[in-house]
């Protein structure tokens, strides 16, 4: 099998990655808008401001708008720098065969953030989910640990890489294969959980509140079916010691905040049908109101009311409530 040109690779990462992180922009930005514009809606009936805006989930979601923002910049940076500053840009090959620069491992840097950060707020959401139940979390809160070693091992080892070697020696490929093993356990575990346990709030509410938690199902099988398969992709293409691998691991950055993303969108979105329910016009609401009223007058009308509790954790309303701990 032919080896991809390093330089060509390098290339088309610039371009690939461009483009996903504007995805992850607008996804992000789309989140940031309707967490704000949930918490202003909620200010009139009130919901205590500061813990409202400063919630997990926020808190993670700046953090990894920061660090998706860091290796994008690393990203380009390393193309001005390999063809404009790095001996006159006259070698960029040597710059990108260099795997112990300072710009390489600033890079690695972020991405083994984003992963940790993403990783985190996964379990979080299937603590919540499970009614913060720690006995569900314990195999998850393991592989972050042990991807929070594996992570800056490999920042460390790329520093140590000699001139010459590769991204394939062994001194790499235990920290790379330690790595994805990690977060590959974390998503399947933590989706499988959450998916899980929302199909059975679905199958309890039945018709109530059935379509919006069916459609955080779908968003979560997504999102988990895009970065595990993606890990799955860059993995596959490191083991083959393939080059595309660069372009694997460069753009998994992106498409592990893309990930994050959709889920904290699908809720958003949620929050917003829950606060501006579509009428067709102001005056058929209001006579329809009234009807409502005059037939609950005429006659009894037996009641049944189930706890809904609405939190601010990125999770549907009702599903916590739903389910029995």
């Amino acid at each position: 099998m032919a080896q991809l040109p390093l330089i060509s690779v390098n290339l088309a990462t610039v371009a690939l990655e461009s483009m996903l992180y504007g995805v992850f922009l607008v996804l992000a930005l789309t989140f940031l808008y309707l967490h704000f514009s949930r918490v202003g809606s909620q200010r009139s009936g009130g919901t205590p401001v500061l813990s409202a805006y400063f919630t997990p989930v926020l808190f993670g979601s700046m953090f990894v708008m920061l660090t998706v923002t860091g290796h994008w910049v690393m990203t380009v940076y390393r193309l001005f720098d390999a063809f404009v500053n790095f001996m006159g840009g006259k070698v960029p090959l040597l710059y990108y065969s260099d795997l112990a620069l300072t710009t390489e491992a600033v890079k690695i840097g972020f991405l083994i953030a984003t992963i940790i950060t993403c990783d985190i707020l996964f379990i979080y959401r299937l603590w919540t989910v499970w009614g913060y139940n720690y006995y569900v979390i314990i195999l998850p809160c393991f592989t972050v640990l042990g991807l929070c070693v594996a992570g800056p091992g490999v920042v460390y080892e790329l520093t140590q890489v000699g001139s010459g070697n590769t991204v394939f020696i062994a001194s790499l490929s235990r920290w790379i294969s330690a790595d994805y093993a990690f977060t590959f356990v974390t998503n399947v575990y933590s989706s499988v959980g959450i998916g899980w346990r929302v199909w059975r709030a679905r199958q309890r509410t039945g018709s109530y509140g059935g379509g919006n938690l069916m459609r955080v199902l779908v968003t979560i099988v997504e999102s988990a079916a895009l970065y595990t398969s993606y890990t799955i992709f860059f993995f596959g293409s490191y083991q083959a010691q393939s080059n595309l691998q660069y372009t694997a691991v460069d753009t998994l950055c992106p498409i592990a905040g893309i990930a994050f993303m959709m889920i904290n969108v699908r809720v958003g979105l949620g929050w917003a049908q829950r606060a501006h329910p579509s009428t067709s016009s102001g005056i058929t609401s209001r006579r329809t109101a009234m009807q409502e009223q005059q037939s609950f007058a005429m006659r009894p009308v037996a009641v049944d009311i189930s706890k809904v509790v609405d939190t601010d954790d990125g999770l549907p309303m009702g599903v916590k409530s739903e389910l029995p701990v």
